[in-house]
């Protein structure tokens, strides 16, 4: 008898083991800090970054000084942003890049530039990397403008924060609380490009996976400075004077087989003449921070709900390579928006030893009742 409720006990140890430790694991991968990249190893400006960083703490950043990208630097990151890069990067770098993106969980945050001055070129550096790593996005070899809802001059366009509504993806979470525009200094509109190298009105043309996340007010036009022409706004039929336009200035795609996202923008969030982050500029107040700050936590939540699948066979740490700094001291601003949404992420990625150690305490429980029985 004795026997026979000794293995019924044992076989209840090795059902309740594995059960409970996964649960504890589980319930680690859904609180857990995830691990956000910025680069500026490619002559991307820090302004801003500082307090980017100094206020998004429920987050780990890393800021990736030296180059080259290889994909041991990736390996253990999450979120890799890409501020408006000024240097190309090379076949090598792309090629981890897009290894990086392959392992699955991922998400890509790269800005482009207009094609005033030397944009053009951070307009071909960008797409050049976008193509590599198959997406679709891409930026327009264009500026847009707007004479009216501008901060100030035609250029400082005020753009809107309107995410297509995504359940799956939970895109509401990019528009929480923000009621004031974003600026786009200088920016690039975007559009699409299919399989077969067709480039698309992303206004009107969608594809599977497509994010719209910020827009043009309707009453912008298309600059064309420098070569390459537009791939699909024409100056002719959407420059000025031909009519009042709307673009698209920021997107996202998200890849459900590889369960990956890739978001491109017509500016950066960082770096800039004057970056997304911007909270105030020629007199205009902006929800820049808080638009900043719910993409790292739309970015978290992809990484713990959508994409945690990917992750669950995986080890996400920070990355300490050579290469790689840590984020530099600066002053936190004041943004109600900054401050609430770091609170909310701490308490989201407490710790859960608790749960590791009932899972403990439960497996010690039962091999305690089964040496006792067996002694009595």
């Amino acid at each position: 008898m004795k026997k026979a409720i000794l293995g019924i006990v044992m076989i209840a140890l090795f059902v309740a083991a594995p059960l409970a430790f996964s649960h504890a694991l589980v319930a680690h991968a859904a609180t857990k800090k995830i691990t956000v990249a910025v680069d500026l190893s490619h002559g991307e400006s820090e302004k801003y970054l500082g307090y980017i960083q100094g206020n998004i703490t429920f987050v780990k950043w890393v800021n990736i000084t030296k180059g080259p990208i290889t994909y041991d630097m990736l390996k253990n990151i999450d979120v890799f942003i890409i501020g408006q890069p000024t240097v190309a990067f090379s076949p090598d770098e792309m090629d981890a890049i897009a290894k990086w993106l392959q392992d699955g969980g991922r998400i890509l945050w790269v800005a482009g530039d207009s094609d005033y001055g030397n944009g053009y070129k951070t307009q071909e550096y960008v797409n050049d990397l976008l193509q590599y790593i198959g997406a679709k996005l891409r930026v327009e070899y264009a500026s847009f403008y707007d004479d009216i809802h501008n901060a100030g001059a035609f250029y400082r366009v005020l753009v809107q924060v309107k995410p297509d509504n995504v359940p799956e993806l939970n895109t509401s979470i990019i528009s929480q609380g923000i009621t004031r525009p974003i600026l786009a200094h200088g920016p690039a509109p975007l559009i699409w490009v299919d399989e077969n190298g067709k480039a698309h009105d992303i206004t009107k043309e969608t594809f599977p996976g497509l994010v719209r996340i910020a827009w043009s007010y309707n009453t912008s036009y298309i600059g064309d400075n420098n070569p390459p022409a537009p791939l699909v706004y024409d100056p002719l039929d959407y420059g000025k004077g031909a009519g009042n336009f709307t673009f698209v200035f920021i997107a996202a795609e998200y890849h459900k087989d590889m369960k990956d996202v890739i978001v491109v923008s017509g500016e950066s969030p960082y770096g800039d003449y004057e970056p997304t982050w911007s909270p105030e500029y020629h007199g205009v107040k902006l929800d820049g921070p808080k638009f900043v700050t719910n993409m790292i936590k739309w970015f978290q939540w992809l990484e713990l709900h959508v994409l945690a699948t990917v992750h669950a066979t995986t080890t996400t740490t920070a990355a300490t390579t050579s290469t790689t700094s840590t984020t530099s001291s600066a002053p936190a601003t004041t943004s109600p928006a900054a401050t609430s949404s770091t609170t909310a992420g701490q308490a989201k990625g407490g710790s859960n030893t608790g749960l590791i150690i009932g899972a403990i305490i439960i497996i010690i429980i039962i091999i305690a009742g089964a040496v006792y029985f067996l002694k009595k």
